[in-house]
C-alpha cells in the first residue's frame, strides 16, 4: 500500500512495533520534518508547498509521550495555545478544564500533580483550539494499565463529541481498538494494511500483519 488516508471527523490507529516509522510520520504531517518524498494532502491541499506553513500548524495539535509542560497552573498551560495565537477566550480553557475534569486543579502547579492528572492537562492542552488535526503519539505510554484504560474510554468519547479528525500510533491493541474508527498496520516504514479494525483481526493480508 502506498496511501494512508484518514476520513474527516474519525480517528485512525496506525499499529506497529518500535522502529516502524509511526513517529516518525507522525512529525512529517506535523512539518517538523520533511520527507526525501511523497506528498501530504489535506482537503486537497499539499501541505509540503504551502507558503505559510505556520498557518497550517496552528490548526492541528501534538501530544507527544511524554509530557511537555510549563511549571506554571493548569490553567495557564492549557490557555497557552490559545494567548500564542493572540486568542483570549477565557471560556473556552474553562470548557476544556471542565471536559477532562480538571478544573478544580485550576490553579495547582504542574509540578504538583500525578501522571494521570498531567496527561489530561496536556490533552485539554491539545484540545482547547479546536484542531483541524489532532496527532496522537503514545499518548498513555506512561500511564499505568488500568488508569490508561479509563482515559481511553473517556477520550474517545471526547473525539466523537467534537468530530475531531485523529491520527493516532500506538504498539498497543486494546488502545488503538478502544480509540479508533479504523486501522493501518505499518511495519518498517511501509503501510501494511488498512481498514476496519474487525477486517485486520480477522482477515490479515500476511503473517506479518
Amino acid at each position: 500500500i502506498d496511501k494512508l488516508w484518514v476520513e474527516e471527523g474519525s480517528t485512525l490507529a496506525i499499529l506497529g512495533p518500535n522502529g516502524a516509522g509511526k513517529s516518525t510520520l507522525l512529525s512529517i504531517i506535523a512539518l517538523f520534518q520533511k520527507p526525501a518524498t511523497g506528498l501530504i494532502e489535506i482537503s486537497g491541499e499539499n501541505i509540503l508547498a504551502l507558503r505559510n506553513q505556520l498557518r497550517f500548524r496552528r490548526k492541528l495539535s501534538f501530544v507527544f509521550p511524554q509530557v511537555y509542560l510549563l511549571n506554571e497552573t493548569v490553567y495557564k498551560n492549557v490557555a497557552l495555545p490559545l494567548r500564542l495565537r493572540g486568542i483570549r477566550n477565557t471560556n473556552k480553557v474553562d470548557e476544556m478544564l471542565e471536559l477532562f475534569k480538571i478544573s478544580q486543579l485550576r490553579e495547582y502547579k504542574t509540578s504538583t500533580l500525578s501522571q494521570g492528572q498531567l496527561h489530561r492537562v496536556s490533552l485539554a492542552r491539545a484540545f482547547v483550539t479546536d484542531p483541524d488535526l489532532l496527532l496522537l503519539d503514545e499518548p498513555f505510554l506512561s500511564l499505568d494499565q488500568r488508569y490508561k484504560e479509563s482515559l481511553s474510554t473517556e477520550l474517545r468519547s471526547i473525539l466523537k463529541q467534537n468530530k475531531a479528525t485523529t491520527l493516532l500510533v500506538t504498539q498497543d491493541h486494546s488502545e488503538a481498538l478502544s480509540l479508533a474508527d479504523k486501522l493501518a498496520v505499518m511495519k518498517n516504514g511501509k503501510i501494511m494494511q488498512q481498514g476496519e479494525p474487525q477486517e485486520i483481526f480477522l482477515k490479515p493480508v500476511s503473517k506479518e500483519v
